[in-house]
């Protein structure tokens, strides 16, 4: 039961990581470079991986608590790292949502390993 709550808390985090990606705004050079449909189209595949990663969790498949405790745990660092830029740069609006998604997927992770 605890990996379904915490499949909760991972979608609720791509939600918030997808709306703050979108109202970040663009940084850098390749970022700028790319059209906007192109970008949206991007951040909408790459947040629906992870939404699909999280539905394997949810419905028990095997060896994916596992993926997604990895590549949670690399998520975690990378917004990190974006709220300490959004901090230096004053980017509130972005770094509300990061902020979010941060405590969110905190709660998912403890939540994914929480004994039954």
């Amino acid at each position: 039961m605890p990996a379904r709550h915490a499949a909760f808390a991972w979608w609720g985090a791509t939600a918030c990581w997808f709306l703050g990606t979108l109202l970040g705004g663009r940084r850098t050079p390749v970022e700028a470079a790319v059209p906007p449909p192109v970008a949206v189209l991007v951040y909408a595949v790459c947040a629906g991986l992870w939404a699909l990663l999280v539905y394997g969790v949810y419905r028990g498949v095997k060896g994916t608590r596992v993926a997604l405790a990895v590549v949670g745990a690399l998520g975690i660092v990378d917004l990190v790292v974006q709220l300490v830029g959004d901090v230096v740069t004053r980017a509130y609006g972005h770094g509300a949502f990061f902020l979010a998604a941060l405590v969110l997927s905190g709660a998912g992770f403890v939540l994914l390993f929480r004994p039954s």
